[in-house]
């Protein structure tokens, strides 16, 4: 994959995780409402996307 494709990709798997940790979030919100089962793995799996989301992002914007 040639160097000027790297930050691309980079941002392009950042959003992708940013989004899925909003998919993620939105679940244990609704889990938290409805019976709480499962709302903290989704909580935390949220966190854990988002985290590498914005890392991605980040090195992405850095090079």
């Amino acid at each position: 994959m040639p160097e000027t494709h790297v930050p691309a990709m980079n941002a392009v798997l950042g959003l992708w995780a940013a989004y899925w940790a909003a998919i993620f979030a939105q679940i244990a919100h609704l889990r938290m409402q409805e019976d709480a089962v499962g709302a903290v793995a989704f909580a935390r799996i949220a966190g854990l996307l988002l985290a590498a989301g914005l890392g991605l992002f980040l090195s992405a914007h850095a090079g």
